[in-house]
């Protein structure tokens, strides 16, 4: 099932379509991470269960979710379910639960139901960068190494059509990589396909990011998302932070369309989700330098 005319991809774009009248209203995290020691059909009901109380906060429907996926290296949960929605052989996904994947006419997107319930997934890696720092790459499937000079992972981004997103981390922006990433502001353009994140374990304390004003002062924008950490507790992470996205979209190709909705300088973001508090934020942060040392003794 290739996506291609005659293969059932147009009667999965009429779907999508048809099952969401009129112009959608997208709540998109846009930084995802299914980590192994998640229960995928947990992980699917927390996410979207957070959708909607956003929805309600706000007083916004949420007629299609959108979990943003940001795979590390090593990590290929998009490719296995993918997998599980073609019927193929891999690694299908267990514990789904009530949810089932389908696929859409794009290999960079498919579509999570379980009942009534919907989830857009859209494929994207994480790099991390010689330099330290960490890039984004939204809207695709390719991967591609760790350890290299940050400008070629973005130029590769780019090359492969992804947006290409610089998120924030605690004490990453700091001193030289922090006079790095101005550099890298000052030199994008709006509509290009840059982007700064922020991320729901920036605590509420936390001065904000002058790179944030920075880039908003050159029509950059700020992508929000929840970053779960790889701990069984952060399964219920997902879809708590984000950003409710106004723009039209083409949903007969959802990841080209919600890429081109957020390239374009005339659609509207507005964030929504509250930073971590000061307890669990000093937790985590202990939590996962012990596990990086843990790795690296491995």
């Amino acid at each position: 099932m290739s996506g291609e005319p005659g293969d059932g991809a147009t009667t999965r774009e009429n779907a999508l379509q048809d099952e969401t009248q009129g112009q959608p209203t997208l709540l998109i995290d846009a930084h995802v991470h299914l980590h192994d020691c998640f229960s995928p059909d947990a992980f699917l009901d927390h996410a979207h269960r957070n959708f909607e109380r956003a929805g309600r906060r706000y007083g916004w429907e949420s007629d299609l979710p959108v979990l943003m996926f940001t795979e590390s290296a090593g990590a290929n949960w998009f490719g296995r379910l993918t997998s599980t929605a073609l019927g193929e052989g891999g690694q299908p996904v267990p514990r789904l639960g009530a949810w089932s994947i389908e696929a859409t006419p794009e290999p960079d997107a498919l579509l999570a139901r379980g009942g009534t319930r919907r989830l857009l997934l859209i494929a994207g890696r994480q790099v991390v960068a010689r330099e330290g720092l960490e890039v984004l790459l939204l809207g695709t499937r390719s991967n591609v190494p760790d350890g290299r000079p940050i400008r070629e992972v973005l130029a590769e981004g780019e090359r492969l059509g992804a947006l290409r997103v610089v998120p924030w981390g605690a004490g990453k922006w700091l001193f030289s990589r922090g006079r790095l990433l101005s550099a890298l502001v000052a030199a994008a353009r709006p509509g290009d396909g840059f982007f700064l994140g922020d991320g729901s374990g920036r605590p509420f304390f936390w001065t904000t990011p002058r790179h944030f004003a920075q880039a908003e002062g050159r029509g950059i924008r700020v992508l929000p998302g929840t970053d779960p950490l790889p701990f069984p507790g952060q399964v219920s992470r997902a879809g708590s932070y984000g950003f409710r996205l106004e723009a039209a979209v083409d949903l007969g190709r959802p990841a080209q369309g919600i890429k081109a909705a957020l390239r374009d300088p005339a659609s509207r973001i507005t964030p929504f989700g509250s930073p971590e508090r000061l307890v669990p934020f000093v937790r985590h942060q202990i939590a996962m330098q012990r596990l990086k040392r843990r790795r690296g003794s491995a």
